[in-house]
């Protein structure tokens, strides 16, 4: 890990450094568990009910199949579109520790620009895949109440994302991010990395 990047996020700061800080009720700028057990929390209905969805359905050996993704998605494919841009993959660690991708193995080096459109467009189509992928099998069994049932789980787990995590999340470039634009430039300067590389990228403060 480039000792340079990793020293200038305050993110990764002693929280001493942070002390008074102005964004610090506005962001999750530190790693806490507590907010890892919100995200898993939200997403245990939908992960239970789409389970039990495909069990009674018939369809029990897809959930393998399920899994296999879920690996390939989380370590390889996201953490190459998104997670590698985010601030909490410069920690000097092998692992990442956020609220959201918790435990991923870090392959890909950091990089401090802002996603392209080219990876929000698959980290789009990636994780609509995730989601998608049993609803498949609950409607070719015929478990269509649990399917609906399903259905509203997934759609309380992405309003608690976009109005609970991603109005907060320090990953700004993120597709589903809506942290306010003045947020966002008060984080960046205190991040000079990250802004020099947002700006020779075409952010522009204010």
């Amino acid at each position: 890990m480039d000792d340079k990047i990793q020293a200038d996020y305050c993110t990764l700061r002693s929280p001493s450094v942070c002390a008074g800080c102005d964004l610090a009720d506005s962001l999750m700028c530190r790693f806490e568990v507590k907010d890892l057990a919100r995200f898993l929390i939200a997403f245990l209905p939908l992960g239970i009910i789409v389970v039990i969805g495909m069990i009674r359905a018939g369809y029990a050996i897809y959930l393998l199949g399920w899994a296999a993704y879920w690996l390939f998605f989380f370590f390889i494919w996201e953490a190459r579109v998104l997670c590698r841009h985010c601030p909490y993959w410069a920690e000097e660690s092998r692992t990442l520790h956020c609220h959201a991708n918790y435990g991923v193995i870090k392959v890909w080096k950091h990089d401090p620009r802002p996603m392209n459109t080219a990876e929000k467009f698959q980290f789009l189509i990636g994780a609509l895949i995730l989601m998608g992928y049993p609803f498949i099998f609950l409607l070719l069994g015929g478990e269509y109440l649990l399917a609906g049932v399903g259905i509203i789980g997934a759609s309380a787990f992405v309003v608690y994302l976009k109005n609970r995590a991603c109005t907060r999340c320090i990953h700004f470039s993120c597709p589903l991010n809506s942290v306010p634009k003045n947020i966002v430039d008060g984080y960046l300067l205190k991040n000079r990395i990250m802004l020099e590389a947002w700006e020779v990228d075409g952010y522009k403060m204010g």
